[in-house]
Order: structure tokens, then sequence, then C-alpha cells
């Protein structure tokens, strides 16, 4: 089981990971954000959206109140950072909030016709490891456009919150 604490460590990763990626998303063109480039989600642009939706999707089920976003909600970079933005407070809130006993309360999660039940810590942490898979897959994108990620390594973001320099 992952707790309380190892959630918010590990969320604030996503957070930081989740900044430097946009950061570099905001950088490429337009032309560049909507062509055809992602393996699995059709564009640079399409892959940061559906990434967000769900992150968004699973943390609103952990809320009791799911609901979907959708790609006709943003027309830029700058639409996703400032939605990320919100979902990154709301969810600081909801997992301040919580416990660790709150945490392994099951909840019904559907995809399309299918339905199943997780505990609140593994739907999560499926946000977490899905955001972390599409990272990968838009660091190669994204380098292949001219605009290399920089290192995502969580051991990165460890030695800088913690105040230590990075050498590399």
């Amino acid at each position: 089981m992952v707790n309380q604490a190892g959630l918010i460590a590990l969320y604030d990763y996503n957070d930081y990971a989740n900044s430097l990626l946009l950061d570099t998303a905001a950088q490429v063109s337009e032309a560049d954000l909507h062509r055809k480039t992602s393996p699995s989600n059709d564009s640079v642009f399409h892959l940061l959206f559906h990434t967000l939706a769900v992150e968004h999707y699973f943390l609103s089920h952990c809320q009791n109140r799911p609901n979907r976003l959708t790609p006709d909600q943003f027309t830029s970079v700058s639409d996703l950072r400032s939605s990320w933005l919100q979902l990154e407070t709301e969810r600081k809130s909801y997992l301040s909030s919580v416990d660790d006993e709150a945490l392994t309360q099951i909840i019904e999660v559907n995809f399309g016709e299918y339905h199943f039940q997780f505990t609140k810590w593994q739907v999560l942490t499926q946000a977490l490891m899905h955001s972390t898979h599409h990272r990968g897959e838009l660091s190669v994108v994204l380098t292949e456009l001219g605009h290399p990620l920089p290192t995502l390594d969580i051991i990165v973001h460890f030695a800088k919150s913690s105040g230590q320099h990075w050498p590399w």
C-alpha cells in the first residue's frame, strides 16, 4: 500500500515533472504541437490533454464526484497549464485531508462498459504511473521535434527540493 505521506511525496514530484514538461511543450510550434507524432495519442497536444484528463478523472473518483474533461475545453498549452495548476491545488488539498485508512476505501471506476473496484490509493497510484509513462513517451517525441526535456529523474527532484545542488 502507498500511504498518504508517500502519495504526497510522489505527487510533489509528479507536479514538478509536469511543470518541466509544460515548459518544454510551450516552446514547440503550434504546427508541431498538433501534428501526428505520438504513437499512442495522435499529437503532443492531445497526449498532454490525455495525461491531464486521466489525472483529473481519477482524483474526481476519489472525491466521489466523477467527471471528465473534454478536449474542446483546451486550445493552448497555457490552457492545459492553468487546468493542471488548479488540479494540483485540488489534489494537494485532498491528499492533506485524507488519512491512510481513507485511502483503503473501495471505489468504483468505469472504463466504458467495464466496472472495476479499487482502493483509493490504487487509483491515485495508477494516475501517477500513467503520467510517468506518457512523460516518457513525450520525452522521445519532443526530442525528435528538437525540444528535449530536462532530466526527469525523481532523485534530481529529491536533491533540489532538499536544497542540494544537482551537478548535471
